[in-house]
């Protein structure tokens, strides 16, 4: 789920780099200068696209702090794990020691009940 995202985000990272250039270059034409006749349909869409970029830059700032969130989650879950498993060898190496020692008291029973 977190590469989803990560790739998510590089996505519109790239999207978002994509439109500052063509912002950039269309930046390079006078557009809404007043000594301009240029539509009012023009400089809308420009903020429009400011709008959208900022949007985009926010949504993406966001997404960053999830993931991060996300991470360190993961990463608590994985020395639970490992703690977890580490347990589980201590147990195993107990119980087998237990069961030695209650098979090596069977072997030495016989013996002792052969003698009554």
């Amino acid at each position: 789920m977190l590469a989803a995202k990560e790739e998510q985000l590089r996505e519109f990272q790239e999207e978002m780099a994509a439109l500052k250039e063509n912002l950039l270059e269309d930046d390079k034409e006078p557009c809404c200068l007043p000594q301009r006749s240029v539509p009012k349909d023009t400089c809308r869409l420009y903020r429009g696209n400011d709008q959208i970029m900022t949007n985009l830059e926010q949504w993406a700032k966001q997404q960053k702090v999830a993931n991060e969130k996300l991470g360190n989650q993961l990463r608590e879950q994985v020395k639970y794990i490992a703690k977890l498993s580490g347990e589980k060898e201590s147990f195993l190496l107990l119980y087998t020691r237990i069961k030695k020692d209650s098979h090596s008291q069977v072997t030495h029973t016989p013996s002792v009940l052969g003698q009554f």
